[in-house]
């Protein structure tokens, strides 16, 4: 009797399971996903060190803010190609483009409209710069939206 639970929750848990995750029609859907949150993309401040940043999300009356890690930007620069065969490879040097970005996991994000302040500061805290926008957070489907698991996000450029 003890075995028929077992070998039933081993079938139900295999069945989960498998190398492109399910397909929605002739669209192979991975198992990516997507975390609710903002991105924001800071373009160069020639002459100003952004060393750290405040978010503040607002929406119907509430306000949070967030101090999110900050990353260099980059870009790849193609390098050229040995060939146009399918075995011939390519390369491309990333280099700092003098922006930043980071990202803010908002677990409890939802689609529509934010205002969204952000004030930039140098490595002692000094204020460098400060912008509020309305923007709207969006659903993004990793796999495209026939194959579901849409979440909201924010993209933030300044």
């Amino acid at each position: 009797m003890r075995i028929v639970p077992v070998v039933a929750l081993g079938l139900v848990t295999l069945a989960g399971c498998g190398p492109s995750g399910g397909a929605a029609g002739d669209h192979a859907c991975t198992l990516i996903g997507a975390m609710p949150g903002v991105r924001v993309d800071i373009a160069p401040r020639p002459g100003q060190d952004v060393a750290g940043a405040a978010v503040t999300l607002c929406r119907g009356g509430e306000c949070r803010t967030w101090h999110p890690e900050l990353r260099p930007a980059t870009a790849a620069d193609p390098q050229g190609c040995t060939g146009t065969a399918p075995d011939d490879a390519c390369s491309a040097r990333v280099r700092h483009t003098g922006g930043w970005f980071g990202f803010i996991d908002v677990a409890d994000l939802r689609e529509g409209p934010y205002d969204i302040t952000v004030v930039l500061t140098d490595a002692r805290g000094t204020e460098l710069g400060r912008t509020t926008q309305n923007t709207a957070a969006r659903l993004v489907h990793p796999n495209g939206p026939e194959c579901g698991g849409g979440v909201p996000q924010v993209q933030l450029g300044i």
